[in-house]
């Protein structure tokens, strides 16, 4: 939401954090669809023709069945930009994190191949990242441990870093720190560039927030988007 704020004008955003449901990226396809799809027709109801799935689990495991459901929406996923970047900027090899579900999906290895046969993809399951998102421990020794345990067997490997989570952008400046010489690609930004002038009106963004649960990660997140203008309060709701 904030990085798409960044490249958008006089447009209205309706945003609905699934923050009493989530991690998705360890519950199964039915699931993630069943929830995806619950989501989607709370924001339907205020007349949207435009639907962004900013997550990367229910990007892997739902957008077919969404489009399948709401045809009448325009439905737009994170991964197909993020790849695109990739495709783009990758030498030799990269390496992808992700939830257990988005990397266990293979869509990420399997879209940058379409694009680049010459690239070496490497994937690995990250599940202690989200927690550590979720608990505000974006730096510090106990952070530094878990990125070394997940991705100091990659160094020598691979040239660049896709985050495969809309969580993991909050820990890029401690991944940069300790793998300097990667380029680290925030799928977040690749999807905002893609949508650039599709919300492009005149005078201020007008944002109206919904979360299932209100948390701490909450808070963080309210805090990043104020700094781009939507300053509404959040409402909590029952899907």
């Amino acid at each position: 939401m904030a990085e798409l704020l960044k490249v958008s004008r006089g447009a209205e955003f309706f945003y609905l954090g699934d923050t009493a449901r989530v991690p998705y990226g360890i519950r199964s396809t039915e699931t993630v669809r069943r929830y995806a799809l619950e989501c989607a027709l709370f924001l339907k109801e205020f007349g949207i023709d435009t639907l962004v799935v900013a997550c990367n689990t229910a990007s892997a495991r739902a957008v077919d069945y969404l489009r399948e459901k709401l045809p009448e929406l325009e439905i737009f996923e994170v991964i197909t930009p993020a790849v695109e970047r990739v495709v783009r900027e990758a030498t030799a090899s990269v390496g992808v994190i992700g939830t257990p579900s988005t990397v266990g999906s293979g869509v990420y290895k399997r879209e940058i191949l379409k694009r680049r046969k010459d690239l070496e993809v490497l994937q690995r399951a990250t599940p202690l990242l989200v927690p550590l998102v979720e608990e505000g421990l974006l730096e510090g020794e106990i952070t530094d441990a878990v990125l070394r345990h997940y991705l100091s067997p990659w160094v020598g490997r691979i040239d660049t870093l896709l985050l495969g989570c809309t969580h993991y952008p909050l820990l890029e400046g401690a991944i940069r720190k300790l793998f300097p010489s990667w380029r680290v690609v925030n799928s977040a930004k690749p999807l905002a560039e893609f949508l650039k002038g599709k919300f492009n009106g005149e005078g201020e963004n007008r944002v109206h927030l919904f979360f299932t649960d209100r948390s701490a990660f909450l808070e963080r997140f309210l805090a990043s988007v104020r700094l781009n203008g939507a300053l509404k309060e959040p409402e909590i709701v029952s899907l």
